[in-house]
Formats: structure tokens, C-alpha cells, sequence
């Protein structure tokens, strides 16, 4: 008997309860049949994604391309960025560790970029594409700069006697020393940014300035000056004779592990950590300042340097925090000219 049939009358009253039973029973305890409806498309899901990872033969074939291709000069990366580990696997003598650990791609004419699943990479943004060549399920890519520039001076690389002299400069003015072959410590997880061998030592072992990597908010490496500033005190680098073009360009930021959200070092510099404020001079004219908060990453800065292009100059650079505690600081720059297309 149909749910009709009892609407019109029945004798028989337990059929009438059922029907009733039924029509009270909530619609959520059907849901049950979505369950193999879901499953089915988590395996369809599962197996698009697995049949676009590029294969290890896709490497292996982008790998002989890239040894075509490459020229003096060349940047050779993936994209997206998340895949730089795969990309260090595959082509690992193709990229330099400062490569891999650049501030930026600015200051490459061309990249060779092996790109799976038809993703950017930031540093390429705006970038022109001249060629492309299928490896599989990657495609490598040559990308031309469409700004390139001529680097006259890299601080980074020139970070040593007696290109480079480093003071803390505060109610007294301690010169820090130039020293090679000193014992690098720690390493591992939640230990920071390694100490290089080779660095200007204060008088405290922690106070130093050195060439190292930090890992940035996005987990990228950075090549940097390591420059942690002092509390009442400068952390000041200067290089002497550096011939400048129009521009100082550069960037600076904070060791992962000091710049996230659970880590500042609440006891110097509160909830959000301290600014650090870094300022360069030419001679003894501030060109310019930028100041790094957290939160900001690896923040960019450009400075104009036009009245004194195609001359020698003294560059300094000034690190300064109000409260130093976990400032776990980094900076990179170098003196640059567009380059005329």
C-alpha cells in the first residue's frame, strides 16, 4: 500500500505507522550513498595528479637539454619555486650555490627554466619567452630579462680585508676583526643560520658579521651578509673604492626562525619582534634606509645613486635595532646600471 492510498484512507493502521515512521526519519541518514560517489572522485583526483608528476625521465631528459642550451651566464631553475629541491637533484652541477641561493633573478639576462604543470616562477614575472622544448611532462623554457642590468659591485662577494672593514659603533667604537678558518658550529633543526669560516669577529663569538644562508619566510635559501644588530649600539660595514653605477639595489629580512609568528624573542622585543632599520651612505651622505619588520620577509630596496655613476666611492652600511633580541638580520646588495635595450 502506497503513502497515497494511506492519505485516502486504509483499515490497516500498522501500515499507517510505517508510512509514518518513514516520513519522520531525518534526511541526513541517506547521506550514506554520497560515500561511494566520493571515493570514486578522490581516485579520479588521485590519478590526474599522479599522471602529471613530472617522472624521473623527465628530469633526465630536461637535464640533456639544458646542457644544449645553456650559455656562459645562464640561470638555471624550475617553477614552480616549490620545486627547487628537485630541480638541485637533477641539476645540481648547473647551479651554483649562489644560484640557488639568489636574492633575486634580476641580474640574469636568461634563464633556462625546467616547468612542470604549466606554473610561474616569481622571479620571471614579466619575463619574455624565446623557446620552449617538451621533456615529458616538463617544459623547459628559455626566458629572456627584459630589464637586464650590469652589476659593478657585489658586497656580498667583496665581504672580506681589505675590501670590507666592520665596527660597532656605540659610546665607543669597537673595530671587529677580519678572521679565516674559524670552527663552524651548530647546524640541524631550529639552529639557525650557520656561522661562515671566514667572518669579522667582535667581542663576543655570537657578534659577527659574515657571508651565509637563511632560510625566509617562504623557505627559500638566501645568500646574505649576516649583520645582528646590537642593543645601543651599530653594526656598521664599510667598503672602501666601490665604483657605482644609478642604482644601489639590494634586500634584507630575518631568519625564518626568528621573523614567524611563535619565535621573537618576547622578552626584548615584544609580541611582533623589533624593526631593524638598515641605512647607507655614500661617503658620509645617507643615500638612503629601509627598515625590515616582521611579517615583510625578504623585502627589496633600491636607492638612486645617479650623482655619483661611473666613480669610486666609500659605501657604508648601518644596522641598527631597538631592541635586538632574536634579530636574526641578513643583507645583500650590489652597485648597478640598466642596461639600454
Amino acid at each position: 500500500m502506497t503513502p497515497s492510498e494511506l492519505d485516502r484512507g486504509s483499515p490497516d493502521p500498522d501500515a499507517r505507522a510505517r508510512v509514518a515512521v518513514v516520513r519522520q526519519r531525518p534526511w541526513w541518514r541517506h547521506l550514506w550513498v554520497l560515500v561511494p560517489v566520493v571515493v570514486a572522485a578522490e581516485l579520479v583526483a588521485q590519478a590526474v595528479v599522479s599522471w602529471r608528476v613530472p617522472r624521473t625521465r623527465d628530469w633526465q631528459e630536461a637535464r640533456t637539454v639544458l646542457a644544449r642550451e645553456r650559455r656562459p651566464g645562464d640561470l638555471v631553475a624550475s617553477a614552480p619555486w616549490w620545486t627547487d629541491p628537485l630541480a638541485r637533484l637533477h641539476f645540481g652541477d648547473m647551479i651554483a650555490l649562489k644560484d640557488a641561493a639568489r636574492p633575486d633573478a634580476t641580474r640574469y639576462r636568461r634563464a633556462l627554466v625546467a616547468t612542470a604543470y604549466g606554473l610561474e616562477h616569481p622571479d620571471f614575472q614579466g619575463w619574455t619567452e624565446a623557446s620552449t622544448t617538451r621533456t615529458g611532462r616538463l617544459v623547459v623554457r628559455t626566458l629572456v630579462n627584459p630589464h637586464p642590468v650590469e652589476v659593478h659591485y657585489d658586497f656580498v662577494d667583496h665581504l672580506r680585508a681589505p675590501d670590507a672593514s666592520v665596527s660597532r659603533v656605540g659610546d665607543a667604537t669597537e673595530n671587529c676583526t677580519w678572521t679565516t678558518g674559524e670552527f663552524v658550529a651548530g647546524g640541524g633543526l631550529s639552529q639557525g643560520a650557520l656561522p661562515p669560516p671566514d667572518r669579522f669577529r667582535c667581542t663576543e663569538t655570537w657578534n659577527y658579521v659574515g657571508v651565509t644562508y637563511i632560510e625566509d619566510l617562504q623557505h627559500r635559501g638566501r645568500r646574505c651578509i649576516w649583520s645582528h644588530p646590537v642593543q645601543g649600539a651599530a653594526m656598521v660595514t664599510r667598503y672602501e673604492r666601490v665604483p657605482l653605477g644609478t642604482i644601489l639595489h639590494g634586500h634584507h629580512g630575518i631568519a625564518y626562525e626568528a621573523e614567524r609568528g611563535d619565535d621573537h624573542g618576547q622578552s626584548f622585543a615584544g609580541p611582533d619582534g623589533g624593526p631593524v632599520v638598515l641605512t647607507v651612505k655614500v661617503d658620509d651622505t645617507e643615500v638612503g634606509r629601509s627598515t625590515h619588520t616582521d611579517g615583510e620577509g625578504w623585502k627589496a630596496f633600491e636607492f638612486d645613486t645617479r650623482a655619483y655613476a661611473g666613480t669610486a666611492h666609500t659605501v657604508t652600511f648601518e644596522v641598527r635595532a631597538s631592541f635586538a633580541g632574536m634579530r636574526h638580520y641578513c643583507f645583500e646588495g650590489d652597485a648597478r646600471t640598466a642596461v639600454p635595450r
